[in-house]
């Protein structure tokens, strides 16, 4: 079975689905295939916090993520926030005298950063600080700040409206559909072979996530050219909902280890931890340990937590993340295939919908956009 179209899109996380359901907005022809589900890699297994806030290290990383969320921000006013699977109500950062991340002076000094970016953070002691979270115990000196504008979405959620929203706009949209080949004329890459479907396309746009390389390879028919690219395992566990709301912003602890929680609607939380993903974010890891590790660390910060209680009853998972060699993205053809673009990020849930609506005015209308200058995959290139 051959088809024609204009753009076919490999891979249906949300930079895949956001590229297609732009490509059809735009009026051009598309199928998005993807080998599973919608969201069922790393979309679905994400953390999923909006936010350019920790970008504070480079400047224009961090605006590209800034518009990231803006976007997200315009299709919930669009959509609705639920629908749009959008919630929360900012993210707080903190520390104290002694604590192992550097302490109160080190995460307000981000904190000016950020609003010399023109990025809105609101400066807190310690009183306020329990005021926004009041089952967190903070310590004598504690300081941090509050950045208002960031969120966290419920990413399969927003990809299926999308996906909804896309099929509407004519694109289509297949699941268990799982490329195996590219198609070549010559040197050319025309298609794709997803069977038993065989599609013709004037471009070809791989948004795999973890796949991309083997992609690559396919693409340029060589298995010792591909890009600089890792597969970076992380733990996310949920708990069950809670009748006490125990949290109510995105909240980054002070354990020097990248502790992390957020609400997860109807009083359930979700955890997780830089450390506890480098020792238990391996998929034949027992995840017990780390699921227990997270849960007590809960404890510490907040008292009262019933952290052995909760163990039983949550869903862990394991995310295993796009990371670029030099942890940027990768958004552009490849120098030696052009007809073939590719796109990949390790800020995927911010950055998604912005870089699809990217990818597809420069696919679609010609448009180089500036802001992928830094991105492109030739600078991997010997």
């Amino acid at each position: 079975m051959t088809e024609k179209v204009d753009v076919v899109v490999i891979g249906g996380g949300i930079l895949g689905v956001a590229t297609a359901f732009e490509l059809a907005a735009l009026d051009r022809s598309v199928i998005l295939l993807e080998g599973s589900r919608l969201a069922s890699g790393t979309t679905g297994a994400s953390f999923a916090w909006l936010n350019a806030t920790a970008k504070a290290d480079d400047a224009h990383y961090h605006r590209l993520n800034a518009a990231g969320l803006q976007r997200h921000l315009e299709l919930a006013a669009r959509w609705g926030e639920r629908p749009a699977g959008l919630a929360g109500a900012g993210s707080l950062h903190w520390s104290h005298p002694g604590a192992d991340d550097g302490g109160p002076e080190e995460v307000l000094a981000r904190a000016t950063t950020l609003a010399d970016w023109n990025y809105p953070v609101v400066p807190l002691e310690r009183r306020e600080l329990a005021a926004l979270e009041p089952y967190i115990d903070f310590p004598e000196g504690s300081a941090g700040f509050l950045a208002p504008r960031d969120r966290w979405l419920d990413a399969p959620a927003f990809v299926r409206r999308m996906a909804d929203e896309a099929a509407m706009q004519g694109a289509d949209i297949r699941e268990s559909a799982a490329v195996t080949e590219f198609v070549f004329e010559g040197d050319r890459v025309i298609g794709v072979e997803a069977p038993p479907f065989r599609i013709i396309a004037q471009h070809v746009v791989v948004t795999a996530g973890t796949a991309l390389p083997s992609l690559v390879a396919l693409a340029r028919r060589s298995l010792k050219r591909t890009l600089s690219f890792q597969a970076v395992p992380g733990l996310l566990v949920d708990t069950e909902p809670q009748e006490r709301e125990w949290l109510r912003h995105v909240v980054y602890f002070p354990d020097g280890a990248g502790f992390h929680m957020r609400p997860a609607g109807r009083g359930a939380l979700s955890l997780g931890a830089d450390d506890i993903d480098a020792r238990h974010g391996r998929e034949s890891a027992d995840l017990t340990v780390g699921v227990t590790a997270l849960l007590q660390r809960a404890s510490v910060f907040m008292p009262g937590f019933p952290a052995l209680r909760l163990v039983a009853g949550v869903h862990s998972r394991i995310g295993v993340r796009p990371m670029p060699g030099d942890g940027l993205p990768i958004v552009g053809p490849l120098p030696d295939v052009p007809d073939v673009y590719v796109a990949a990020t390790h800020s995927g849930i911010t950055l998604g919908p912005y870089l699809g609506q990217l990818i597809a005015r420069e696919i679609a209308l010609g448009e180089s956009a500036d802001e992928l200058a830094p991105y492109r995959p030739a600078r991997f290139e010997d």
